[in-house]
């Protein structure tokens, strides 16, 4: 399993890059087998939304360090370095890019984009 975090460099252009969860094996539910969690930190907000289809956000740096999962539709966000991920139900990006240019963000599809977003 793996993540995409956007972040901005000094400068203020932006990047994004794949990383791996760390799981560990947890016994989270007593009584039942163990399995991998990875711990990411403690939420401050969970919003959920629902972006029209056709949206286009313009480049904009994220208004805090915030995760966003998507759950349906699609939609995409490009980075400085005009790399683009796409967004599609699962896919979870760690907006960490809260100065600078940002990225840009497009719905796409006839369906509306749903995420949740999660302050941390």
């Amino acid at each position: 399993m793996k993540y995409y975090r956007i972040y901005s460099l000094e400068n203020g252009e932006t990047r994004n890059e794949i990383l791996p969860y760390d799981l560990k094996t947890n016994d989270f539910i007593k009584g039942t087998p163990s399995f991998p969690m990875a711990d990411m930190g403690a939420a401050k907000t969970l919003k959920v939304a629902s972006v029209p289809s056709g949206w286009d956000g313009g480049w904009h740096p994220t208004p805090l360090k915030q995760w966003c999962v998507t759950l349906s539709g699609s939609a995409t966000m490009e980075t400085s370095d005009k790399k683009i991920i796409e967004l599609k139900g699962g896919v979870a990006v760690l907006l960490d890019d809260t100065f600078g240019k940002g990225h840009h963000t497009t719905v796409v599809g006839d369906d509306d984009w749903c995420s949740m977003l999660v302050a941390v």
